[in-house]
């Protein structure tokens, strides 16, 4: 038995936005608007909304949401009574557009309602209506029923979690991706790809959360280099089609330990969450491998085969060469390592142990021990965002070939790679 939920109604191709912005009448004529600082990409809602003369808020916000951010927006959002919150921008703008969704109707401090180190009670009121856009391919945050707010002063991410955050609308059109950098498209490239891989691998997964992960996985691997790098727009649509996936993976499955670090570390570190993550990821399938190995888990060994095989395209790929793809595509895209953020100052064995109580980490495919978060943690740090096989891949030149499409980012396969 399994259940599965997602977004309301999900309206994806290439010119959605334009073509769908008729859908915010449905829901009132007053909006609060949630953006990044740069407005550039949010221009055809806004001149829209002048158009319809709808009132709207702006709310405009720079980096990944706290709680207090939450708490004070909230406030002078229940002044202007807002019919619909509509946020456009990364994840991390989207996950603040949803957290306001669900606290502006309900009274109360947002300690009440956040996971760990809150009261983690349930939303007393239904949020008010949510239409989410995104304008990267990341978090696939427009598909999922949380957001992630950081915690001052307990030094953690945690999350806001209900059924009824889900988004009413979420809008996705891959040309609002068109153009962006290399650093943010590929941190958030490798932010999906860790939903996809977690998730697949994850204590609980499904029928459905299996074929959905599959097809995201093998649309990023092709894809990730020629959108991230190259800005190739039939790439960059099916990065966005992926990092949607991973949205819902997530919300349908579980995660892994890699999140649970990531959301001890992120309020630790001054380090985007799709960083951590995605630099903590081979650490953790290492280790994973390996607990799997001496539990004699041969289910787990042979989910991790399988998205060796997706990402290789290699029917005879070992389990280990998901662990080589991940670290040749740090290299390729120049994510920063853990080091740079400081990681090595950290207290690994707090780390560890705020690590435990996450709610990702109960969905790791085996229990890891404090010892085995403790040891990951001394590998991120000692091998400076490099590992072994990693080094043996730069020794064979990280040479880039891409195939006669322009849109594989590997070929010859990994496993052909010595």
């Amino acid at each position: 038995m399994f259940q599965f939920m997602t977004s309301t109604r999900i309206i994806f191709g290439e010119g959605a936005l334009q073509s769908s912005l008729s859908v915010l009448n449905q829901f009132g004529y007053s909006v609060l608007l949630v953006t990044g600082q740069n407005t550039s990409r949010a221009s055809p809602l806004i001149n829209y909304l002048k158009q319809q003369n709808m009132r709207y808020q702006h709310v405009a916000i720079s980096g990944e949401p706290n709680i207090t951010m939450v708490e004070e927006t909230a406030l002078s959002g229940r002044k202007f009574k807002p019919d619909m919150v509509v946020a456009i921008g990364g994840g991390s703008v989207i996950d603040m557009g949803k957290a306001l969704a669900a606290i502006i109707p309900n009274q109360g401090d947002v300690y009440d309602y956040v996971e760990v180190v809150g009261r983690n009670v349930p939303l007393k009121t239904k949020p008010i209506p949510f239409i989410a856009i995104p304008t990267t391919a990341s978090t696939g945050s427009e598909v999922t029923r949380n957001a992630v707010l950081r915690s001052g002063q307990d030094q953690v991410k945690v999350s806001l979690r209900s059924p009824d955050m889900l988004a009413d609308v979420a809008i996705v059109d891959p040309t609002l991706t068109y153009g962006t950098d290399s650093y943010t498209s590929g941190r958030g490239a490798m932010d999906a790809f860790t939903h996809l891989m977690e998730a697949y691998v994850c204590g609980d997964p499904n029928p459905l959360t299996d074929m959905v992960c599959e097809e995201g996985l093998r649309r990023l691997s092709g894809a990730i280099l020629a959108g991230c790098l190259q800005d190739d727009f039939k790439s960059r649509s099916d990065l966005s089609f992926a990092a949607m996936l991973g949205g819902m993976a997530i919300t349908n499955a579980k995660l892994g330990a890699a999140h649970g670090l990531a959301s001890a570390l992120g309020g630790k570190l001054a380090a985007p969450h799709s960083v951590i993550t995605a630099r903590l990821a081979p650490y953790v399938m290492q280790e994973n491998i390996r607990a799997a190995q001496d539990a004699g888990r041969a289910d787990v060994l042979a989910r991790y085969q399988k998205v060796a095989q997706i990402l290789t395209e290699r029917t005879n790929a070992c389990r280990t060469d998901s662990i080589l793809w991940v670290n040749m595509m740090l290299d390729k895209l120049g994510l920063p390592n853990l080091n740079s953020f400081g990681v090595c100052s950290t207290s690994f064995e707090d780390v560890a142990n705020d690590a435990l109580k996450s709610v990702a980490i109960k969905g790791n495919p085996l229990p890891l021990t404090k010892e085995r978060l403790t040891y990951i943690l001394q590998q991120v740090c000692q091998c400076q965002g490099e590992c072994t096989e990693s080094a043996d891949i730069e020794r064979a030149s990280l040479a880039e070939v891409v195939d006669e499409s322009g849109r594989r980012g590997l070929s010859p396969p990994i496993a052909d790679i010595k």
